[in-house]
Parts: structure tokens; sequence; C-alpha cells
């Protein structure tokens, strides 16, 4: 029977599958309906330097394939994060990976600091770092993951204070993939996360408003696959840079697609908002699928639509 233990960036998982950040809150809004330690990694909601109150209702729309969000980063800021979601997670998830966003590149740094001092008293408080440089539900647009530049400032500032395995999580809409993906590369960061949610905006055509209480949102759901999918799949062949996947994922089969395409791990979020259980399902029927595969890990299934392109034995 095939293993589900993979590696990604350093981080060593259970399995491959992690959740997606936001999904899962900000502590342990999950843990009445499953064992945190099912997933490979739980990956808090973003955190930012100071607190933020999030955009106005309403913040979900369903729409055709998936759903549009602008939720706009609601939390108490870094300080609570060290002093109370940390301590009250610890021990409780296979790995658990910090996702933080700074307004300005400058914030990285702070955050970064406090990181670093937060695993100087506790080693063990959590185990990789997700960069979000790409949210598309804040006033400021978050620009970092459209410029290599800026990019590459920001992973920097995280990289100077925190020798733990750093994701950068980047935004769909930008010309060239590879491009920010090497700028984060040169950063320091040890693996991307592709992607975030797509631009989207609801109407209501009977008054002509937005039907999100900030006007446009973030697009999720398994309509965002196919765009998910050549994301991955263009990063890995121009950068061979290990990857996380995000975007559609629903059931074992997604996970064996993203696996093929380059990633080595995958992020589920909005399927378990209609299934809480869908972690476990999919890890339950990975293991057939993989030895279907012939492979006997994830790791042995990475690429393997490269390797088909090429010629080489898949």
């Amino acid at each position: 029977m095939a293993t589900l233990g993979t590696e990604v960036g350093g981080l060593s998982l259970v399995n491959p599958l992690l959740s997606a950040s936001g999904t899962f809150g900000h502590e342990d809004e999950m843990a009445s309906w499953i064992d945190l330690r099912e997933p490979g990694a739980v990956v808090l909601k973003t955190v930012t330097l100071h607190p933020r109150r999030g955009n106005p209702p309403p913040r979900i729309v369903e729409v055709a394939g998936g759903i549009l969000n602008s939720i706009g980063l609601p939390n108490e800021g870094v300080d609570h994060l060290i002093a109370v979601t940390l301590p009250r997670l610890r021990g409780r998830t296979s790995a658990l990976v910090v996702n933080v966003a700074g307004e300005r590149v400058g914030e990285f740094e702070v955050i970064g600091a406090k990181l670093a001092a937060a695993l100087a008293a506790a080693p063990d408080a959590f185990h990789a770092v997700e960069l979000n440089l790409s949210c598309p539900n804040v006033e400021s647009g978050f620009p970092f993951a459209k410029s290599p530049e800026l990019a590459e400032q920001c992973v920097r500032h995280v990289r100077r204070q925190i020798a733990l395995p750093l994701f950068a999580k980047l935004a769909p809409n930008v010309a060239d993939i590879a491009e920010i993906a090497l700028a984060c590369k040169a950063g320091g960061a040890d693996a991307l996360t592709l992607s975030n949610t797509a631009l989207g905006l609801a109407l209501d055509w009977r008054t002509g408003k937005p039907r999100l209480g900030a006007g446009h949102g973030g697009f999720s759901g398994p309509a965002l696959k196919p765009q998910a999918m050549y994301l991955v799949y263009t990063a890995f062949r121009k950068t061979g840079l290990p990857i996380v996947a995000a975007g559609g994922v629903e059931c074992a089969e997604d996970v064996m697609e993203f696996l093929a395409a380059g990633a080595r791990a995958v992020q589920v979020g909005t399927a378990t908002f209609r299934n809480p259980f869908v972690l476990r399902e999919i890890a339950t029927r990975l293991p057939a699928l993989l030895e279907q595969a012939g492979a006997s890990s994830p790791r042995d299934h990475v690429g393997r639509a490269h390797r088909a392109a090429s010629g080489a034995k898949a």
C-alpha cells in the first residue's frame, strides 16, 4: 500500500493535504468537526501586524462554480497570534503553518522579528510560515505578488528573521508567474503556494449594485482549478521550485492531477465549507490512486505530466 508521507520546502508532512488559509479560521474553529492532526498541516488564517476589522457585509456570495468572498483579513494582530493562538494550538496539529501579511513592505520585517521571538521562546510553536503576498480583498490591494521587486523584498525581510520553511503565496492574475516565483526564490522562499483567489464580481441586476459589501471579491471553488493547474504546471516547468497547489480541489483525483502537474502538496479550502470531512475522505482514497499510478508515495507522482511530455518514463 502506498504511503502518504511527503515533504515540501523543508516541511515534513504526514500527508500532502493542507487546509487553505482562511478556511480553518484563526484558532480551533474546525476542531469540533475533525481532529486537527488529520491534515498534513493546518494553515492559519492570515494575520497582520495590527488588528483589522475586515470588510463590510455581505462578505460571501455563492456563484456558479464556487464562491466570491470579500472577508478583508479580519484578525487580532500578530501579538494576539503569539500570545493566544499559538499556545492554544501547540501540539494539536501534525504541522502548523502561520500565514502573515503586511500592508507595507517594511511590516514584513517587523512581523518576522516578532515570529522569531516567539520561536525563541517556544521552538515548536509553529513549523512554517506562508507569506500572503496576494490577497485581493483589502483596500490597499497588497500588490506585492504583482511586482518581482516587491515580492523579493517581502520574502527577504522574513527570511532574515526565520529559518523555518518559508512559502510565498502568489496571485493568479499576473503576466508571468515564473518571474514572480524566481524573485521569491531570490528573496529566500523555500516553496510557492499557487495560488490565491482570482478577482471576481457579482451584481444584483435589479439594483445594479455589487452583491458583496466591498464590491469585488476573491473567487474560489472548483471552477478555479484549471487556472490553478496551469499556474502550477508552468511554475514547475520554468522554475522547478517546490509548490503547494491551491484552487478547486474537491477529491483525491484532483490531488493526483496537481501532483502530476508538479505540486508536492495541495491545499483544500472551499470544499471544506460544504463537507468538513473532505480532507479525511481524500486521504483515505489517495493511497489506492497512487498505487494505480505506480507510485509508492506522493513524491513518486510529482511532475509525472512533465516526464510524460518529455517522453521520459512516467
